[in-house]
């Protein structure tokens, strides 16, 4: 009987739209045990049988790719891999949508569906005000992203994400009920075809380190933009386009897809249209905060207006410099007064154990959490000037910084 627990999944794909053309060219999964532990990982790079697209978004070299087993030789493993477990993923109508398009072209049907636990639909209720890419979330608990495009670097990111909520939320979660699915669900093996099964194939780490791609002003945008409250439909329309800008700005051909893929996902042209100028307006809103617009930062603006139908001249008043930039005010640390409740959050190496301050806090009423979330009140820093994901993240928000001997000024500890 298979070990109870989670199996995150991620994947490297040739495009946007497994239903077109696209094709799945890295998977990389990581086992967790029911605490949230780490127990295994596997990964490999998967021939598509088609062009393999845009190399510099997934990173696989075409090389890599044509040495490759075939996803109908790796889906048996992979099947293995699921088995009673809990499906996660960040974005996970995208990367299931994938899987399933991927199942069917080798008439596999599992008999259960793919049912996904999805991290970045969790950080709704467990990150309050986190954006949506992963890298993001993870900033909120200073969990460090390794570098590249690989599938597993973010495999185990996200892995450590849900690690979070786990320790976080450890019953009455929703992964709760999802386990208790997942042990009694029926993944049917797969039977042998004309392709024999093949050893999974891990990538070239030269290779790897060479494919660590600059983050382009668009990517570099869209990590800061602000999460999204209306329906998930719409959160992961809005993800899709995360990922059209991360990646590229698409082709018109591109843009028509997705389109489809808006009106499959049941969002009418009206949703549409007040999604994609929200969208571009917040885009202008962070662009603006990191500084003045480029010639060649501008160029991207423009084309992002394009694709979403923006209007031209909403565009072309997005390139002109706002007159004032608002950001979040901090409140000044010296009048700051902490009462019950307020939450703190502890990063770096204290020269006091965490374990006497959790206790210190804990008697005097507040609240210790893990992540920097807008209900943070206070960020106690072993440096405050450092940057990491939670003092950025806390900056952005306007939440005050203050060393350890702040803290104890603050609270009135000796």
């Amino acid at each position: 009987m298979p070990e109870r627990g989670y199996a995150v999944i991620c994947l490297k794909t040739t495009g946007l739209f497994p239903y077109q053309r696209d094709r799945v060219v890295e998977i990389a999964v990581v086992h967790l045990d029911e605490g949230g532990r780490t127990t295994a990982r596997w990964q490999t790079v998967v021939n598509p049988g088609i062009n393999a697209g845009d190399v510099a978004s997934h990173g696989v070299s075409t090389a890599e790719l044509l040495r490759a087993p075939t996803f109908e030789q790796i889906a048996p493993r992979l099947v293995d891999l699921l088995r009673g477990r809990v499906l996660v993923t960040h974005n996970a109508q995208f990367v299931t949508g994938f899987l399933m398009r991927e199942f069917e072209l080798i008439d596999y049907a599992s008999g259960g569906g793919l049912e996904a636990v999805c991290t970045m639909h969790l950080a709704r209720r467990y990150l309050p005000g986190a954006g949506r890419l992963l890298i993001d979330c993870c900033a909120a608990y200073d969990i460090e992203i390794g570098p590249g495009p690989s599938a597993l670097v973010q495999a185990v990111a996200c892995a450590s994400l849900l690690a979070a909520y786990v320790h976080g939320s450890p019953s009455a979660a929703p992964w709760i009920d999802a386990l208790d699915r997942a042990e009694r669900r029926v993944l049917l093996p797969i039977v042998a075809t004309g392709a024999p099964a093949a050893e999974w194939v891990e990538r070239d780490p030269v290779t790897a380190r060479s494919m660590v791609p600059i983050p382009s002003f668009l990517a570099r945008a869209a990590v800061k933009l602000p999460d999204y409250a209306g329906p998930e439909e719409h959160l992961d329309y809005l993800a899709l386009l995360d990922l059209c800008l991360v990646d590229r700005v698409l082709s018109p051909r591109e843009s028509t897809e997705v389109r489809f893929l808006a009106e499959f996902s049941g969002i009418g042209p009206e949703e549409r249209i007040a999604l994609h100028r929200r969208y571009f307006e917040d885009l202008v809103h962070v662009a603006w905060l990191n500084g003045a617009l480029s010639t060649s930062d501008c160029a991207d603006v423009i084309a992002v207006g394009r694709m979403l139908d923006v209007d031209p001249e909403v565009v072309a008043a997005a390139l002109t410099e706002p007159s004032a930039v608002t950001r979040p005010a901090v409140a000044p640390v010296d009048a700051m007064l902490l009462e019950q409740g307020d939450v703190v959050v502890l990063t770096g190496d204290m020269a006091r154990a965490r374990s006497d301050w959790a206790r210190e806090l804990v008697a005097r009423g507040l609240a210790l959490e893990a992540a920097v979330t807008l209900r943070t009140r206070l960020l106690v820093a072993a440096d405050p000037a450092s940057v990491t994901g939670k003092t950025v993240k806390a900056r952005d928000y306007g939440i005050p910084i203050v060393s350890e001997f702040g803290l104890r000024s603050l609270i009135g500890v000796r």
